[in-house]
């Protein structure tokens, strides 16, 4: 390891001349206008004002080589072009393309200077934040080290003072430090010697920010993030590090700091769920940066005469820690680890005692305790992708999905009938979504509930009885909506005021005859229920020329439309929030649910105000816990992370990608037949190689043998002969490549 005395701490930061600054800027960049001194470290920042707007100019320390530069640009670049929803500047060229220009200061020494796009916001004050925006920190600082976990470059293993695992090298200012702070100090570097620096090096490290600290982050008035500044802290050390600085920084000038500190750690975890060795340093590396920080400003009012005022905060929270003591604060930021009281055989066998007959997924018992994005985490540590489950659409464990439900049930939960923020602004998001003559929301608890009610509806507007559903669909599990679910009567008779069509045939002939059978056996018909994706007829969306036929067709028996949305919806199809609307069918009712709190029980119907109104006033319909305030504040993070994280175009790009790849492993296969998919919900059939006849039992072994191989998937269609994909919407290009490779390694039966 390095010394510390070529670190460019020990370098004094530039001396300059704003006239002549102002002048270079000018003249290499073309830029005119006032310089307002930024708060700065060791390099000098300033805001550019002019006419062409406002930009960042930055003026390296003497000691930062070009390489320093080359480091934070590419850095700024990789992130850019892989989480381009994180803020970060942009680097404005010279006016002869160069990205900095060096500038000799007013003692001769010579740096390098650029200008940055300038990102609009302010500094929080940490004591603003509560916990859902601690959580929210903590997930953003997970994001971005996420986002630099593929990212390279030479200078960023260049030592730098403040990297925490060079905190030992740290020991010779010891001297430098106040007598009465030196006890304490020097006992975190003891323990951090003893317990610490043997773990780091075998712990995951990347290229990490390093640095970020409320001072370095820039939010709305709202508290929502706008922008991350100051790379300069960019090194290669041990990933946990990363959280322990922004966990200190954030926490430091708080006096309920340690007891919130785990707020931030739950955030980050949700997101990049830590090892348990990780867990366990979290303290002593905290309390390693508020030792460092003590030492390193000591150390520089020593040797410079100055040093930024940051040591008191910094001790007093060293003190309390030691107070505190370091291994029970460990156990406190350890919340989040799993626990299972119960082996996976005990498990199970209490399951059945309890359950019955109810089946699990697989014939190996998965025993899952914890999700994070699109992993899945079993009681025996191993990590599956989830490639499965529609439900937590924005991924599991989503900390602004977690963090909004948790604020909402510390603050207020209660029914709709009070009047409250939440509700309506839910129903105005929702219909903001779909045409206008919807005009009316109605809040339930689940997908089942909404076709319930959707058909409940349908009855009172119609006065008919009768259905129509496809032949193999899925719909709930309420006494109405199962009459719609074929797939689950198991080949018995359907009932009797229902009829099946076979999806999807461009001539609405079938549901034409439907209903004319209804109407002669004295039902009518009421309504038809669609999934426009078809999920449990085998995933066979987009077939829009086919559902505009139906529509038309049960319009012209006197009946009503309802699109399902429960599974199509919230931007699966990759083209749309809904896929009725991509398919411009004329829908009479709207229903949604299971992604819509990512988990969190949470329903909807949509629907005009002349076929609502009439319902809710002769039946005084009303649901205690539909629409209930945590439910909706789920809901709404649910649609504004589909938003600011661009799911629908994810869904869009990363499904086509999965589709082709699929194909491709398909063409090579004898087992697998036709591939089909409309944004990330997506089907491969099973065929026996022989006959080409659908084949269960091969896609039983397929699916066993992808989820031996850590992919978990499904099967849908009448013969459970066809692979079901629908994984959350955050799912990668990377996932992708996982996903595929286990389906290639996954057994021929």
């Amino acid at each position: 390891m390095h010394s510390i005395s070529d670190d460019p701490l020990t370098v004094p930061g530039p001396d300059l001349d704003l006239d002549a600054l102002r002048a270079s800027v000018e003249e290499h960049w073309g830029l005119a206008g006032n310089l307002t001194p930024l708060h700065g470290e060791r390099d000098r920042n300033f805001r550019l004002d002019g006419s062409s707007g406002r930009h960042l100019l930055k003026v390296h320390n003497p000691a930062d080589a070009e390489a320093v530069l080359d480091l934070q640009a590419s850095a700024l670049q990789h992130l850019r072009a892989v989480d381009p929803g994180l803020p970060v500047a942009g680097v404005v060229t010279t006016r002869d393309g160069r990205p900095w220009v060096r500038l000799t200061g007013r003692d001769g020494r010579l740096s390098y200077a650029w200008v940055m796009t300038w990102l609009d916001g302010r500094h929080p004050e940490p004591d603003e934040l509560d916990v859902a925006h601690l959580r929210e920190w903590g997930r953003t600082s997970a994001r971005l080290g996420r986002a630099l976990r593929g990212f390279a470059h030479p200078s960023a293993t260049q030592p730098l003072t403040w990297d925490l695992k060079r905190l030992p090298l740290l020991r010779p200012w010891l001297p430098a430090v106040a007598a009465e702070r030196r006890p304490a100090v020097q006992a975190v570097l003891d323990r951090f010697e003893q317990r610490v620096t043997p773990v780091l090096p075998r712990l995951r490290a990347q290229v990490v920010h390093n640095d970020l600290a409320p001072t370095n982050v820039l939010v709305d008035e709202a508290l929502r993030l706008t922008g991350i500044t100051d790379f300069g802290d960019l090194t290669h050390t041990a990933l946990v590090c990363d959280l322990a600085v922004a966990t200190a920084d954030l926490l430091g000038e708080r006096t309920d700091g340690l007891e919130l500190a785990a707020e931030v750690v739950a955030g980050y975890h949700a997101v990049t769920p830590l090892e348990p060795e990780e867990f366990g340093l979290v303290a002593d590396l905290v309390a390693g940066r508020y030792a460092a920080t003590v030492l390193i400003t000591a150390w520089r009012t020593r040797e410079q005469g100055w040093a930024p005022e940051i040591d008191d905060a910094a001790y007093r929270c060293l003190e309390t820690m030691l107070s505190t003591g370091l291994d029970d604060l460990t156990r406190h930021l350890a919340r989040p680890l799993p626990r299972s009281g119960r082996t996976t055989a005990a498990l199970a066998a209490a399951r059945e005692r309890a359950f019955g007959a109810q089946q699990l997924s697989y014939d190996r018992p998965l025993h899952l305790v914890r999700g994070a994005g699109v992993m899945l985490e079993a009681a025996d540590g191993r990590r599956y992708l989830d490639a499965y489950n529609n439900v937590p659409v924005v991924g599991h464990a989503h900390p602004g999905v977690v963090a909004a439900v948790s604020a909402q049930l510390a603050a207020l939960n209660t029914n709709s009938r009070y009047l409250q923020d939440a509700p309506v602004e839910l129903a105005e998001r929702l219909l903001a979504t779909v045409p206008e003559r919807f005009d009316r929301v109605l809040l339930v608890n689940s997908g089942s509930e909404a076709n319930d009610l959707a058909w409940r509806i349908a009855r009172h507007a119609t006065g008919a009885s009768g259905g129509i559903a496809t032949e193999w669909a899925y719909h709930g599990v309420t006494e109405a909506s199962w009459a719609f679910s074929p797939e689950g009567w198991l080949d018995t008779a359907p009932p009797a005021h229902i009829r099946l069509v076979r999806p999807p045939s461009a001539d609405p002939a079938a549901v034409v005859a439907a209903a004319r059978d209804l109407a002669e056996s004295g039902h009518g018909l009421a309504a038809m229920l669609v999934d426009g994706v078809f999920t449990s007829d085998g995933v066979l969306g987009p077939e829009h020329e086919w559902t505009r036929a139906a529509a038309a067709a049960v319009h012209g028996a006197g009946g009503l439309y309802v699109a399902d949305e429960v599974q199509a919806g919230h931007g699966r199809t990759g083209d749309h929030l809904w896929s009725f609307v991509a398919g411009d069918v004329p829908a009479d009712l709207v229903t949604v649910g299971k992604p819509m709190g990512n988990g969190y029980p949470v329903a909807a119907v949509m629907g005009p105000a002349a076929l609502v109104d009439p319902f809710v006033e002769g039946t005084d319909y009303f649901s205690t816990f539909g629409g209930s305030t945590a439910a909706c504040a789920a809901a709404l993070a649910v649609l504004r992370t589909i938003e600011e994280e661009q799911l629908v175009d994810r869904a869009a790009t990363v499904g086509a990608r999965l589709l082709e790849a699929l194909r491709e492993v398909a063409r090579g296969r004898a087992d697998l037949g036709a591939t089909r998919g409309w944004g990330l919900a997506l089907a491969v059939d099973v065929v026996d190689p022989a006959s080409g006849r659908p084949d269960a039992e091969r896609a039983s072994t397929i699916v066993e043998g992808m989820r031996e191989h850590g992919v978990l998937i499904g099967r849908t269609g009448r013969h459970r002969a066809t692979l079901k994909i629908r994984p959350p919407l955050v799912f990668s290009h990377d996932d992708v490549d996982v996903l595929v490779a286990a389906l290639e390694r996954a057994p021929l039966a």
